[in-house]
């Protein structure tokens, strides 16, 4: 299956969130396990890259930083501060582009009744969100 980064972050934090030990199916449980473990390390590689522009941009703009959050706090735009604005815009877009990448991965379909047991999904998953939670997990492939 050929997926985008963001896709993958965004169901890694979901799956995060699911008490797999708590699963009842060992065969569901296994495969959810096995892809958490291959999203996470598609994921791995682009983190520290986005983690290191982070570093870069903040090492090479200390000197600004602080007054351009000071003006963010309050709401206010950011005046006299044009590179700094234009790097920062040129770092979210490297950072948009890494997570933009398509990669290749195996996904093992999981059955969708074996993840509908709210006592599955963390306290910080509401039982309103677990519906759009599983729809979107199905949406991508993970789910049956």
């Amino acid at each position: 299956m050929i997926m985008k980064l963001y896709i993958i972050n965004r169901i890694a934090g979901i799956l995060a969130g699911v008490k797999i030990n708590k699963m009842e199916d060992k065969a569901a449980k296994s495969a959810l396990m096995q892809n958490y473990l291959a999203l996470r390390k598609f994921l791995k590689s682009a983190q520290e890259d986005k983690g290191e522009i982070v570093r870069k941009f903040q090492e090479d703009w200390k000197d600004e930083l602080a007054a351009v959050e000071a003006y963010r706090r309050k709401n206010k735009p950011v005046v006299g501060h044009l590179e700094y604005l234009e790097a920062e815009r040129d770092a979210n877009k490297a950072i948009s582009d890494i997570f933009d990448r398509e990669v290749e991965l195996e996904i093992v379909k999981v059955p969708e009744g074996s993840m509908s047991n709210p006592e599955l999904w963390g306290i910080d998953i509401t039982l309103e969100g677990i519906p759009g939670s599983i729809e979107y997990l199905k949406e991508n492939g993970i789910i049956e």
